[in-house]
């Protein structure tokens, strides 16, 4: 490779000899990447030990080429990446002289590179460069810097050094300093490779289920370890009412037990963490029992840590301190960042866990609904009664999985039908319940069938005190069909009122008066009794068919319901391709919007 000439020294270089020396160079240029830059580093290591270096003075290079390198490496951006890093090493008798180009923004070389603080996460490379090295330039230019290193060679036993550099005092002080160092770099290696090795094996079981207490214990074991702390504590957030809760400790049964209410009036640590979204120290407690409460109310003197708050879509989830004690040392900036990263392996599992949870109890929920309908279609008439001349056909359709509507029919005495429908307020499985039990009241007055308005006031009487306890009530529309005087009794407890359609196209609209079920106890219920002649149609409905809506928004309506039951094609087709015609009219009106009530119905026609 062709030879470069030697920069000329600064005023701390080495002084050159007086007559010619020896000099020997040599030169790569390394892509800006890791790999290649530490194979260049060791390019330089074996040219140098083929001009005569110790391996103690060539280790000592490479450390340094190393730190420079991967500081050219790490600091290049944009078209600096595609730059590469050059590396020239020019050695004679006296010494050896390094520089290596790179393509950064560059920075100012400070004078005296000094060993950083433990929690410190930069400064260390400068320093051992620095201490690897006798004498040290950065030039930066606007395109390139040029980092110049100098080293001395040691005494050969058959020549003489130019002089020595440091006093041993000052060596030996810089040798520990310099050794410092390196055990610090040290430990931070190896903790972060088990820092590593712990986070590839929580993220291979995020979202795998589990039980979470034992990943969150092994997770915080595992933080205490790589932090180097005492104790952890771990706190949930729960709603209602606010509260931070232990889930754990670490070492396990720890003595940071109590759970803290979110209020102002605490004056903890984790209770400040959370509201603030920062991260909150804590330092000792005096020795005079001053400094208040510290990590959940704890007030033990001598303890020193960090509480970090944790969150999920902007919502708390938890907090997680960690406690130095009998120490008053602070965490390194490299432990916090750590315990961030595992707190976001905790906080994403326990998210996943409640999901599950919620998609689980979703499922139970779903299924006991199922369930819940399935019985609710059993309650109804399975087939209807053959009641001639009377036909009937009926359908009741939920808004939710379960309703609060039902119908019924039942055979009543010699020619006659009664029927009932009814609509519990509310919908699902608390409206469904009490539908049921309004059924099963029904059927046990049956001798009052034929007696519409007595029936009603019964039931009444009986339901109120269940009805009046949970706030609710009940619309019930009864009727006695009475083929022998071809008439019809109805009673009403606040219900849709039914409406008729003769033969001859005449409607009737049947307003009888009453309270609905469970607002009064002593309502007395009225009977109405009007003519059901051959060729006659009756429609009992709850309100979901006149509430039905379009996509606009426009109700389906009483008039749209009249007009339907008038029509004149309808009069004569059967019950059920009646009661088919509705259901499609509705739909069709609907054009796919949800139905916003459950829609009940009865069909009642008088054949000649």
């Amino acid at each position: 490779m062709p030879a470069t000439a030697a920069m000329p020294p600064s005023e701390s270089a080495p002084v050159a000899p007086a007559s010619p020396v020896r000099l020997a160079a040599w030169r790569v240029d390394a892509e800006c990447a890791y790999a290649p830059v530490r194979d260049a580093t060791r390019s330089a290591r074996a040219f140098m030990e083929a001009q005569g270096l110790s391996r103690a003075e060539t280790a000592a290079w490479e450390l340094a080429l190393v730190e420079a390198a991967n500081n050219a490496v790490q600091h290049a951006t944009g078209p600096g990446r595609r730059q590469p890093v050059r590396f020239e090493v020019l050695c004679d008798e006296r010494g050896v002289e390094v520089r290596l180009t790179d393509h950064t923004p560059g920075f100012d070389w400070p004078d005296d590179p000094s060993l950083p603080e433990p929690e410190s996460e930069s400064g260390r490379g400068l320093f051992l460069i620095r201490a690897l090295v006798d004498a040290t330039e950065y030039l930066r230019g606007p395109g390139a810097n040029v980092l110049v290193l100098r080293r001395m060679r040691e005494l050969s036993e058959a020549g003489e050094r130019g002089g020595m550099r440091d006093d041993p005092q000052e060596l030996a002080q810089r040798l520990a300093e310099c050794e410092a160092a390196l055990t610090n770099m040290t430990s931070e290696l190896a903790s972060s490779y088990e820092s590593l090795t712990a986070l590839f094996r929580y993220s291979a079981e995020l979202g795998a289920g589990g039980d979470l207490k034992d990943f969150a214990g092994r997770l915080v074991s595992d933080l205490l370890l790589v932090a180097g702390a005492d104790h952890a504590v771990v706190r949930l957030f729960h709603p209602e009412p606010p509260r931070l809760e232990l889930f754990l400790t670490a070492p396990p049964g720890d003595r940071f037990a109590d759970d803290v209410l979110l209020s102002h009036e605490h004056g903890c640590t984790e209770c400040q963490a959370l509201a603030t979204r920062q991260d909150i120290w804590f330092k000792p407690v005096g020795g005079d029992g001053e400094g208040g409460r510290s990590c959940g109310g704890a007030s033990g003197s001598g303890l020193t840590g960090i509480c970090h708050p944790f969150f999920a879509d902007g919502k708390p989830v938890g907090t997680v301190s960690l406690v130095r004690e009998g120490s008053d040392q602070s965490f390194t900036a490299a432990q916090i960042s750590l315990l961030h990263t595992f707190v976001d392996f905790l906080g994403i599992q326990i998210t996943n866990a409640r999901l599950l949870e919620a998609r689980t109890q979703a499922r139970l929920v779903e299924r006991e609904l199922e369930i819940a309908a399935e019985i609710q279609r059993a309650l109804l008439p399975a087939s209807l009664p053959s009641c001639p001349p009377f036909e009937l056909a009926a359908s009741a359709e939920a808004a939710r999985q379960v309703g609060g509507d039902f119908y019924d029919a039942r055979p009543a005495g010699p020619g006659g039908l009664f029927v009932v429908i009814a609509d519990v307020m509310g919908k699902g499985v608390p409206a469904a319940f009490f539908a049921s039990m309004l059924r099963n009241a029904v059927r046990c007055l049956q001798p009052l069938y034929a007696h519409p308005g007595r029936l009603l006031t019964k039931l009444n009487r009986g339901l109120f005190e269940d009805l009046s306890r949970v706030d609710m009530f009940a619309t019930v529309q009864v009727a006695y069909l009475d083929a022998v005087s071809a008439a019809v009794v109805t009673a009403s407890a606040g219900h849709s009122p039914p409406l008729l359609c003769t033969a001859e196209g005449r409607m009737e609209r049947v307003d009888a008066a009453g309270l609905p079920l469970g607002i009064e106890p002593g309502t007395i219920y009225e009977e109405t009794r009007m003519p059901l002649a051959p060729g006659s149609w009756a429609l009992l409905y709850t309100d979901g068919l006149t509430e039905a809506r379009a996509p606009d928004g426009a109700l389906f309506g009483e008039a749209r319901l009249t007009a339907w039951l008038n029509r004149r094609e309808g009069l004569r087709a059967s019950a059920t391709a009646r009661r088919d015609d509705l259901l499609r009219t509705l739909a069709g009106y609907r054009k796919g919007t949800p139905a916003a009530d459950d829609e009940t119905f009865i069909l009642v026609c008088h054949r000649p």
